[in-house]
């Protein structure tokens, strides 16, 4: 106890640079929290696609050419296909180019294939009367302060640049897609035509729900062997490989983000140690006096290596709880869609939070040492 309010005290000597030095430490923090956090969450997306009994159709030669809505009615009558619904995609902005939104147009028969978007009867109802229905995720609706029975309008950026109208039926109570802006397939379709693009009734891919586990591997076969040699042949994946193929195209992203991490804990380490060796060249006094009162060296290296530690504790805990309360809940992660969402854990600030207290104390090793190599006189003399 003595030791603790040792540290407490003489952490509030220079009160100033002890600041500078925590808030430093937060920063980076913040920071490298967030960047472990991308991997962690595209991990964690595709983790609970795998619990899921769904499959994924694509075009086989050409997969972001699409596949005819109209393979639906042929996979329906396979054994072990519960549900079929064809979807489409977007990609459109809402207010600006900045906030863009991918936006999926799906079949009516949306309810049956995701039983996970958890939506009551009446949500159902709603979207059969309401051609314009939408649903958007939790994150989306947070992060727009949309609400249910608010028209928004959605200006596509393909061709044409289409300009729909929705309006929100409500949320999307599913915490596996909180990105997701969900509305009808006709309606995409009728817009289109009204605008002159080509309707070839294709759709982006073709999502399959199956009855049971074990019928996941024939089911895959059977809907390829059904399409062979036709006009679109098709690749049947689960939907956790799907979202894994899907999020590859972010490239190597655990590469990129331990490169990062590595640099923001370096630069952070050398700002951390130049104001420990300041501090403790302040300080090579006091460490002399120290030790000729009977001090040894071991409890001496505590004290300075505890205000080191506590430093970076402090920095820690507030970089991560900064970071907690903003994106605990979820965020975007750009254009990718309902596939791109970031997550802080508790996990991940615990984990910060320990590199930020290693950090505290690495930074002070070598002043602290350096310190305690000198001669109790020869300190007094340099400080004099």
């Amino acid at each position: 106890m003595y030791l603790l309010k040792l540290i407490a005290r003489n952490m509030r000597r220079s009160l100033r640079r002890t600041v500078l030095t925590a808030l430093t430490i937060a920063l980076a923090t913040f920071v490298y929290l967030i960047l472990i956090s991308v991997p962690g969450s595209m991990d964690r997306i595709v983790h609970d696609a795998s619990a899921t009994l769904r499959l994924i159709v694509i075009n086989r030669s050409l997969p972001f050419y699409g596949m005819p809505a109209r393979y639906c009615d042929q996979i329906r009558e396979i054994p072990g296909a519960a549900a079929c619904v064809a979807i489409s995609s977007f990609p459109a902005t809402y207010r600006d180019p900045s906030d863009r939104i991918l936006a999926v147009a799906e079949g009516l028969e949306i309810a049956d294939v995701f039983p996970d978007y958890d939506l009551s009867g009446e949500a159902r109802r709603a979207l059969y009367r309401e051609r314009r229905g939408a649903f958007a995720g939790r994150v989306l609706m947070r992060k727009y302060g949309w609400h249910a029975g608010q028209e928004v309008t959605l200006r596509g950026t393909g061709p044409g640049h289409l300009k729909l109208t929705f309006v929100l039926l409500g949320e999307m109570p599913s915490g596996r897609y909180p990105n997701v802006f969900a509305f009808r397939r006709d309606y995409l379709e009728e817009a289109r035509r009204e605008a002159g693009l080509p309707d070839p009734d294709l759709a982006m891919n073709l999502v399959v729900r199956v009855d049971r586990a074990d019928e996941v591997a024939p089911l895959i076969r059977e809907i390829d062997a059904t399409f062979h040699n036709s006009d679109f042949e098709t690749r049947t994946l689960t939907e956790s490989d799907a979202l894994a193929g899907g999020l590859s195209i972010l490239g190597n992203v655990r590469a990129i983000i331990l490169s990062l991490c590595v640099i923001v804990i370096l630069t952070v380490l050398l700002i951390a140690a130049n104001s420990t060796a300041m501090t403790v060249r302040d300080r090579l006094s006091e460490v002399a006096v120290m030790r000729t009162l009977g001090f040894g060296r071991t409890a001496i290296a505590a004290m300075l290596l505890g205000e080191c530690a506590a430093l970076g504790a402090a920095g820690g805990v507030f970089g991560a709880g900064v970071a907690l309360a903003i994106f605990a809940a979820g965020t975007t992660m750009g254009s990718i869609g309902y596939m791109s969402a970031l997550w802080v854990t508790g996990a991940g600030a615990a984990q910060a939070i320990a590199v930020a207290v290693a950090v505290g104390i690495l930074s002070g090793i070598i002043p602290i040492i350096a310190a305690l190599r000198i001669p109790p006189a020869l300190a007094l003399r340099q400080v004099t």
